[in-house]
């Protein structure tokens, strides 16, 4: 499967490669203007003479442009792991190709692990350039110790976001048009990680909601380690959390991507669009 899914990313890559203005809108100027400047704006406009009030009383920092940049990072990686899925199935149904490659020896779920890995090295490369500007131009400031132990965080969410790469795989399979559902539950998904505002200010009852997700668990624990914010919860069960709800979003996904797998074999639905 490791062979087929690296073989995957390759096809994508070069896919992608041929298409550079599409590639530059989904994975740099998407992020951009649809969360990185709208949420630095607005958190500009309430600030106290030049200090993050707010943000410093509920997380612990007053770097916005540190804490919004890993927002990015994080809501960036898990779209590009859901489009990328869905994007490469809906392309590969209306120009004939997924029946064929659906009757490879292949594994099915080796497209879909490909289809998040392409879609996380075009996303992580375009958050690079963006936290590179912020830290040049907008003074974040990162400690690069943090940065080095949230290496093993973001594994962890990607063990999570193939999960919902899984689930982006089996509404693209089962409908017709899954954009209209998959889009704005990925929107949905990313706001409520936290990745523009403190989840503290959320109601309980809509907190404890957010608490299934790896992307919260996971962003939380960056921002502890690289701007020593203030967590959730006690470290020690934040990282069993992201590491429970990883594996379970995972498990969940394969299972829901097998059903519908089957579903659209017995009922002859593979190349219907």
């Amino acid at each position: 499967m490791i062979q087929a899914s690296g073989a995957v990313v390759l096809r994508e890559l070069r896919v992608q490669w041929r298409y550079p203005l599409s590639m530059i809108n989904l994975v740099l100027l998407t992020p951009l203007y649809e969360m990185a400047i709208p949420t630095l704006l607005l958190g500009t406009a309430f600030m106290v003479d030049s200090s993050a009030v707010g943000l410093t009383r509920m997380v612990g920092t007053e770097d916005l442009a540190a804490w919004v940049g890993l927002g990015v990072l994080v809501a960036s990686v898990l779209t590009g792991a859901v489009r990328g899925v869905s994007g490469m199935l809906q392309s590969d149904r209306q120009t004939g190709a997924l029946e064929h490659s659906w009757a490879s020896p292949a594994s099915r779920e080796a497209f879909v692990l490909g289809a998040v890995g392409a879609g996380t090295i075009f996303t992580a490369a375009a958050s690079a350039l963006l936290l590179a500007f912020a830290i040049g131009v907008l003074g974040a400031d990162y400690d690069p110790t943090g940065v080095l132990l949230s290496v093993p965080v973001a594994g962890a969410l990607l063990v999570g976001n193939c999960g919902f790469g899984y689930l982006a795989a089996a509404a693209a399979l089962v409908l017709r048009r899954p954009g209209p559902l998959l889009d704005p539950l990925t929107g949905l998904v990313a706001a409520f990680s936290g990745v523009a505002f403190p989840l503290t200010v959320l109601p309980e009852p809509v907190r404890w909601l957010t608490y299934v997700l790896p992307s919260t668990w996971s962003l939380d624990l960056m921002r502890c380690l690289t701007l020593d914010t203030r967590t959730l919860v006690p470290m020690p069960y934040e990282v069993t959390a992201l590491v429970v709800t990883s594996l379970g979003f995972l498990l969940f996904g394969r299972r829901v991507f097998r059903r519908a797998e089957r579903k659209v074999q017995t009922t002859g639905a593979l190349t219907q669009f």
